[in-house]
């Protein structure tokens, strides 16, 4: 059922600039739920629609940057009830795009449904801000002085909601996100938002499975503070800090999918080049069918995410600097190397190596195995580090001959891990 949408929005210039919502150019009733950040302080990001009983749906707003851009040195949220989460995303869009990525046409200036998740309709880089708290922790929270995640001119911010009406009566939603910023002259450090997500989820009918993934720092970095996000099913959660001698040190826990507890690391957390922030979500699934990751409620993730200083734009989406996946892949079964790949194999032809018979083979693999079927991994989805790219334009025996000799090191690595 799509619902349809009263749009009553602050609109345009407005709504980048934290004007009042008392301005006669709009027709949003005013309230208390969060007032916007005083003139020259910040501004107000805001979505408001009508969402009919029964329906569960998320909703994205697209906005662009105002013209001296962002240094934003904490946000705060508010919501309605009936959410599960209202975010601000960073997108890689220099202006407007005019249609989705599946390139219907819309105005996406204006609150539309984004039944599939954000990423469903709209290319994502990272998070800004947000929480998954009606009332509590935001994302960002408060960095310190002299730091700001910078934000240019002219960039295209996505905000998204996640609203379900369990009553029998049509209900109004507002969502709002306050980002307050900085001058130029008092910015001294760049910071960033982690945002580390694991693809290797799958968890079967009935049934009880884990994705554990690690990412090792390449430059010294100081975390303020991190949170957890998964779908209904995620029953735990666990974080490490892992030093270069492979000592993990927990740092974070709880069974908490919604109403998620931040951790705040007071002094921050310094993880150095060459440590790790290691982070495990244990799922059990009720349903009859299998679940595996995916970008809506019907699916599960694995997340953590938090703001850090200073900034390393590979380590906040766990990439190498050729935009590889950098992150280490750990398996909670017992198949060693050689029967996982074995396993893919198989997957492959079922679900072209992206689906839930493919993440199942990471997730039913030993912990011993991971770094060594995590190269596999990369080299495969990057076409033999770029060297197949042009032979695996097609599929066909020229592309496997190709990865079978660019992956060879990995691949021969990996028929020897064993779990022992």
């Amino acid at each position: 059922m799509r619902t349809t949408i009263k749009l009553v929005a602050l609109l345009g210039t407005c709504t980048l600039v934290g004007c009042s919502s008392s301005d006669p150019s709009s027709d949003v009733p005013e309230d208390d739920l969060l007032a916007p950040p005083p003139a020259g302080a910040g501004v107000q990001f805001r979505m408001v629609a009508m969402l009919d009983p029964g329906v569960e749906i998320q909703r994205c707003k697209l906005f662009v940057v105002p013209p001296e851009g962002l240094n934003i040195q904490r946000d705060e949220v508010r919501f309605s009830s009936g959410s599960h989460h209202v975010l601000l995303y960073e997108t890689p869009y220099a202006e407007l795009p005019t249609e989705t990525r599946h390139g219907v046409p819309i105005d996406a200036t204006q609150v539309h449904d984004c039944k599939d998740g954000p990423q469903g309709e709209w290319e994502i880089n990272g998070v800004f801000a947000g929480s998954q708290s009606r009332d509590g922790a935001s994302f960002l929270g408060e960095l310190p002085p002299g730091v700001a995640v910078k934000v240019p001119p002219g960039k295209v911010l996505l905000m998204n909601t996640h609203y379900i009406n369990a009553s029998a009566e049509p209900i109004e939603t507002d969502a709002r996100i306050n980002i307050y910023t900085i001058p130029d002259g008092e910015v001294e450090i760049e910071g960033g938002m982690l945002f580390h997500y694991n693809p290797f989820i799958d968890v079967p009918a009935r049934g009880a499975s884990s994705a554990r993934m690690r990412c090792t720092a390449d430059q010294d970095i100081s975390v303020v503070r991190i949170q957890s996000h998964t779908h209904s099913r995620g029953v735990g959660y666990v974080a490490h800090k892992v030093d270069i001698d492979g000592k993990m040190t927990e740092l974070y826990a709880h069974d908490q999918w919604e109403n998620v507890p931040t951790r705040e690391f007071s002094p921050f957390l310094e993880v150095k080049k060459g440590e790790a922030l290691d982070y495990r979500c244990d799922f059990a699934n009720a349903e009859e069918r299998e679940i595996a990751q995916g970008l809506t409620t019907k699916d599960e993730m694995c997340m953590l995410i938090g703001p850090y200083f200073p900034r390393s734009p590979m380590y906040e989406n766990c990439h190498t600097k050729e935009g590889l996946l950098a992150a280490t892949w750990f398996g909670s079964g017992a198949a060693a190397c050689a029967e996982t790949l074995s396993c893919l194999d198989e997957a492959k032809a079922v679900d072209g190596g992206n689906g839930p018979r493919s993440f199942g083979c990471i997730v039913n693999s030993c912990e011993n195995v991971g770094p060594a079927i995590s190269n596999v991994i990369r080299c495969q989805w990057s076409a033999g580090y770029g060297a197949c790219a042009e032979a695996c334009g097609q599929p066909g025996e020229a592309c496997e001959s190709c990865m079978a000799t660019a992956c060879k090191a990995d691949l021969d690595a990996c028929q020897i891990a064993t779990c022992g």
